[in-house]
């Protein structure tokens, strides 16, 4: 009699415990792309949003760069590549992009350029009209100064 009690038991314990999580509804992605959690983090945006953000680099070619970033509240943004070649030529690319803040610590920015094409700025720094961090991996630290 006492077995099947508990059997009975474990299986009530079992439906409610699955019923209470299934009533859980986790929305994704709407957390930390908002302004709204605090004072500070609307600022962070408008600080990131406020300049141009530039760097100086050498391609795998060997190829001259000048990168810039701009973001927009709006959640867009562009990426701009001017690359001069060793004959004198240049070549200007512009990226336009949708990006949001990756966590609420907000140290990592997700940059949508289209399906399937998305880059990570991680471990972010912004401070002194710069802004640092490690593109698309570990092994790629970027220094942007603001323009």
């Amino acid at each position: 009699m006492k077995t099947r009690v508990f059997a009975y038991m474990k299986a009530l314990l079992l439906v409610a415990v699955m019923v209470g999580f299934s009533a859980c509804e986790v929305e994704l992605g709407v957390f930390f792309d908002t302004d709204k959690n605090s004072e500070a983090y609307a600022n962070k945006s408008y600080t990131l949003c406020s300049r141009t953000w530039v760097d100086y680099y050498y391609d795998s070619y060997g190829n001259y760069c000048r990168q810039e970033l701009l973001f927009f509240l709006d959640r867009t943004g562009v990426d701009l590549i001017r690359t001069e070649y060793p004959n004198g030529n240049v070549r200007i690319d512009e990226y336009k992009f949708t990006w949001n803040w990756e966590n609420y610590g907000q140290s990592s920015i997700r940059m949508i350029y289209g399906p399937g094409d998305v880059s990570y700025l991680n471990d972010i720094r912004l401070y002194n009209n710069s802004l640092s961090g490690y593109l698309d991996g570990w092994d790629n630290y970027v220094e942007y100064k603001a323009r």
